[in-house]
């Protein structure tokens, strides 16, 4: 079917005629015109598309990339700006309703940069101590504690080359690259942890209040001597693939007792 065929198929057949093609081209431009000049339709339309799609597609036009900036739900959803809201729930392993509640978003885009050194996200269960401290148990130590003091999280859990820079696009090293200012996950995590075998540092490697960004991470992991504090990163957690590995928890903003 030629495209002269289709306009004409979208007609009712009484109205169909040579004349109609045209018009009907440029009702839909100056439709889809209309809408796309008003912001919140437009924001609206491009909360739909996945993230890769939404990140391009400031590309394209000045109007998609001012729509994008100006939007704190579309910058969100790629990962520029924080949202905070994720509930937790009581572990509770005499109750059916047992199970954690919605798990973060871990960040895929950054999967194509750094394909060796992508976020992950892993659940875990967080002990409430008495001193306002937390500690994430282990599966088999869960449920020891006193009632209503363990509940359902997420760690994310990323790794890094020790002696050298892991192999990526040139265009990767771009200062003003996207990847730069994207958190690691959403909600962010705060504080990242060296781990070896099971054994989380006792002080953080890392910690940024407002959230740690993939710059972030790269600047202090590619740092001549990467510390914390002036605490150095010690050697000894430098695993048998020459790796460093980082966990750190997403705090819960609420935890509710399992419905």
């Amino acid at each position: 079917m030629s495209d002269s065929t289709l306009d004409l198929a979208l007609w009712p057949s009484s109205s169909r005629s040579q004349s109609t093609s045209l018009p009907t081209m440029t009702f839909n431009a100056t439709a889809a015109a209309r809408v796309f000049a008003l912001p919140e339709m437009l924001e609206l339309i491009l909360s739909n598309l996945g993230t890769k799609d939404l990140l391009l597609l400031q590309r394209t036009c000045r109007s998609f990339r001012d729509t994008v900036e100006g939007s704190i739900r579309l910058k969100r959803k790629l990962f520029f700006e924080p949202d905070w809201s994720l509930e937790g729930r009581i572990f509770d392993p005499y109750s059916k309703a047992n199970r954690p509640g919605r798990k973060p978003e871990n960040n895929s885009l950054l999967l194509r940069a750094f394909p060796g050194c992508y976020p992950t996200i892993t659940l875990v269960i967080v002990s409430d101590g008495a001193d306002g401290g937390q500690t994430t148990l282990s599966p088999g130590s869960a449920g020891r504690g006193r009632r209503g003091s363990e509940h359902w999280s997420w760690d994310v859990c990323i790794s890094f080359p020790a002696d050298k820079k892991p192999h990526h696009s040139p265009a990767v090293d771009y200062p003003e690259a996207s990847w730069r200012k994207m958190y690691l996950s959403q909600p962010p995590c705060q504080s990242l942890y060296l781990v070896r075998r099971w054994q989380r540092s006792i002080r953080p490697a890392m910690v940024r209040e407002g959230g740690i960004t993939m710059g972030d991470f790269f600047d202090e992991a590619t740092a001549e001597e990467p510390g914390c504090y002036d605490r150095k990163w010690h050697q000894s957690y430098v695993s048998s693939d020459r790796d460093w590995h980082f966990e750190g928890n997403i705090r819960c903003s609420s935890v509710e007792e399992a419905a």
